[in-house]
């Protein structure tokens, strides 16, 4: 099996290490459940179009230039 490290703030890992134990399992294992059983389905109704709404198809063009190329020498120093 992979190993994942992940960071997160302090006061998610205590809640995430006191939910693991109450519900008798080990950390690593209690957050493998939690993303395992997570679908689509689980977010709100409507998120995706209040989160992202803005990107319609009338959304315009930014009128800022691209960027030159970067030439990129052969051999770094």
């Amino acid at each position: 099996m992979a190993q994942v490290n992940l960071y997160v703030p302090q006061e998610l890992a205590s809640r995430l290490k006191r939910d693991a134990r109450r519900a008798g399992l080990p950390l690593s294992r209690y957050v493998l459940s939690l993303l395992s059983t997570r679908r689509e389905t689980d977010w709100p109704a409507g998120y995706f179009g209040k989160a992202c709404g803005f990107l319609r198809g009338d959304f315009p063009e930014p009128k800022d230039r691209l960027p030159e190329p970067v030439e990129i020498p052969e051999k770094l120093p």
